[in-house]
C-alpha cells in the first residue's frame, strides 16, 4: 500500500499536526497522565512527562519513514495539543486501517473528536488509492466511543467478545467501519449510472418528462444484505419463482402496469414472478449490470429492472417480499451491489435497506 504520511489536515475548528518534542507538557497534562482518559486504552497512563518525552521522541522520529499516520489535535488560534489520533493497526492483505483517537477530558462533549475523525478518514482515502477500508473499536463499556464513531458516519458492524485488552483487562470488543464505496460521491453514481445506461439524458423521453418530476437511483451492498429485513406473513397461496410460462401471455400482463414495458420481456429474460394461486401477480427482470468501478472500487452490479405488480394484487406486500428475493438471488450469486433504476418509490426499496445516491429530472442529475 502506498503511504502519504503524517501531513497537516485543517477543518473548521480544528489543526491536527504533527508532534514535537516541546509538546511533552500539553500532552501529559492534558491527557497522558488522567487515568480516566486511559481508563478504556490499551497503554498506560504516564507517571511522569520524562515518559511523555520519551515517547514523543520516538514518534517524532517516526515521521521521517514517512509510514506513520498520528497527529496532535489542536484547536485553532491554540498551539496547544488536546488530544491525539492515529492509524495504530495495518493490514496490507485487506487493505485496511483501524484508528485511534483520545481527548483530553476537559474538551469532552463539543464535538471535537467526530469532527478530528472525519478529517482523518477523508484524508487517507483521497490520500491512498488502495485502501479499501477504515475502522474503529471500542471496549462496549466506553459507549462513548461508540458515539463519537457513529458520529464520524462509521458503520456498526458487531461485536467480537474478549477480544481485546486494555487497562481494565480483556473486553468485548464494538467494531465499527467504513469502506471506501460508502464514500461514494454524486459524481460517482452519475458515471455508473451512465456506464449502465450509456447515453441515458440524450433520450428524447427523458427530455420530454414533466418539468419538476424527479426520479431516483438506489443501491444496496449485498454482502450487508439480510433477507429477514422484511418477512411479510404472506397466505399459503402466494409463491415465488422464476417465470416459465408464455412470454406473450406474461407481456399481455405486463402491459396493465406500464404500458411500454412488454418490449423488455423476452425468451432471453430472467424474469422471476409473486404469484396467488398459480397466477402472475408481480414481476422482475434480473439483469446483469457487469463490472463497474465505484470511487476506486470494481464491483459486480445486478439490477431488478421493470419491477411491477398487477393492480389487484397490491398493498399486500407481494412485490417487495418479490424484490427482497430477487436481492438475495443477486447476494447468492455474488453480485456486490444491487442497483434500482429509475424509481419514485424510494422509501419503499428503504425497507429493505435500499439507499438512494442519485436524484434526476430532465435536465440531469439533480445537485442539492
Amino acid at each position: 500500500m502506498n503511504t502519504i504520511g503524517t501531513k497537516t489536515i485543517e477543518t473548521e475548528r480544528l489543526i491536527l499536526r504533527r508532534y514535537r518534542i516541546e509538546d511533552t507538557d500539553d500532552m501529559y497534562n492534558n491527557w497522558a497522565s488522567d487515568p480516566e482518559v486511559t481508563k478504556f486504552l490499551s497503554w498506560p497512563t504516564h507517571v511522569s512527562a520524562e515518559f511523555t518525552k520519551k515517547l514523543l521522541t520516538q514518534w517524532v522520529s517516526y515521521y521521517d519513514e514517512g509510514r506513520t499516520y498520528n497527529w496532535g489535535i489542536t484547536l485553532k488560534g491554540e498551539g496547544r495539543v488536546i488530544g491525539n489520533i492515529a492509524v495504530v493497526e495495518r493490514d496490507e492483505r485487506t487493505c485496511s486501517y483501524e484508528i485511534g483517537y483520545c481527548l483530553g477530558k476537559a474538551y469532552w462533549g463539543r464535538g471535537i473528536m467526530p469532527e478530528a475523525l472525519r478529517a482523518v478518514i477523508r484524508y487517507l482515502f483521497e490520500g491512498e488509492s488502495d485502501l479499501n477500508r477504515i475502522y474503529a473499536t471500542h471496549d462496549l463499556r466506553n459507549a462513548k466511543s461508540g458515539r463519537v464513531m457513529q458520529k464520524a458516519g462509521m458503520t456498526f458492524d458487531g461485536i467480537l467478545r474478549g477480544s481485546k485488552k486494555n487497562n481494565l483487562g480483556l473486553h468485548d470488543t464494538a467494531y465499527y467501519s467504513v469502506l471506501r464505496t460508502d464514500l461514494a460521491t454524486t459524481d460517482d453514481y452519475e458515471k455508473l449510472l451512465l456506464e449502465l445506461k450509456p447515453g441515458f439524458f440524450e433520450r428524447d423521453y427523458i427530455r420530454n418528462m414533466p418539468d419538476g418530476e424527479t426520479a431516483s437511483e438506489q443501491i444496496l451492498r449485498l454482502q450487508n444484505f439480510d433477507a429477514k429485513v422484511y418477512d411479510k406473513k404472506l397466505p399459503a397461496n402466494v409463491t415465488f419463482g422464476f417465470y416459465k410460462g408464455d412470454i406473450e401471455e406474461l407481456r399481455g400482463l405486463v402491459a396493465q402496469v406500464v404500458d411500454h414495458w412488454p418490449q423488455f420481456f423476452t425468451e432471453e429474460s430472467r424474469i422471476y414472478c409473486g404469484y396467488v394461486d398459480g397466477k402472475v401477480a408481480s414481476f422482475c427482470i434480473l439483469e446483469d449490470g457487469g463490472e463497474h468501478v465505484i470511487n476506486g472500487v470494481k464491483c459486480r452490479v445486478g439490477e431488478p429492472g421493470c419491477v411491477g405488480t398487477l393492480p389487484a394484487y397490491r398493498d399486500r406486500g407481494i412485490g417487495l417480499t418479490m424484490i427482497r428475493n430477487v436481492t438475495e438471488i443477486f447476494r447468492q450469486e455474488l453480485y456486490d451491489f444491487s442497483y434500482i433504476h429509475w424509481t419514485f418509490e424510494t422509501q419503499w426499496y428503504a425497507k429493505l435497506g435500499y439507499k438512494t445516491v442519485l436524484r434526476w429530472n430532465n435536465r440531469g442529475v439533480v445537485r442539492e
